[in-house]
């Protein structure tokens, strides 16, 4: 049975919930709603037990992206998650641009799928994923959110600074 250990930890964009595995980041969540994180994470990991913990976030402070635990994703959204990961920080790629570097042109709307499931964000960077016809996207109800997120990277290539 892996190890599962989570923690709420603050952060420059407010308090999230994050889960990590001896391999790496599993699930990371902006709400407030524990059960509904660890619902998440029995689904990924059925055989795992998960154990309050107190967690290292120091990527968070524009250290190297931590490794990431895809158990239970599929194979779809996991290579969604590792390209998005590749785009530099203050920079965008537009869906469709993704569904082309992970070699599936023509799955634009399937990368925004994968995007709004991500229970990686921001492990996976998903406000750098746009829409090609405004340059934005919803992400959920919180457009000020990624501009200020890119704003941020833009100037210092890290969200340490983010005034909220």
């Amino acid at each position: 049975m892996p190890a599962l250990r989570f923690g709420r930890i603050e952060t420059p964009i407010g308090p999230i919930w994050l889960a990590e595995t001896d391999a790496g980041v599993a699930a990371a969540s902006r709400s407030e709603a524990l059960e509904a994180f660890l619902a998440g994470l029995r689904r990924r990991f059925p055989r795992s037990v998960a154990e309050p913990a107190e967690l290292d976030a120091a990527w968070l402070d524009g250290g190297a992206p931590p490794p990431l635990d895809l158990t239970g994703l599929s194979a779809f959204d996991a290579r969604v998650y590792l390209a998005v990961r590749s785009i530099a920080p203050g920079s965008t790629m537009t869906y469709g641009e993704v569904a082309a570097l992970i070699g599936s042109p023509g799955a634009a709307r399937a990368v925004g799928g994968a995007m709004s499931r991500c229970p990686l964000f921001p492990a996976v960077p998903c406000h750098r994923v746009v829409r090609a016809v405004d340059g934005w996207s919803g992400w959920g109800d919180d457009v000020g959110l990624k501009r200020r997120l890119l704003a941020a990277e833009r100037s210092c290539d890290s969200v340490a600074t983010l005034d909220g």
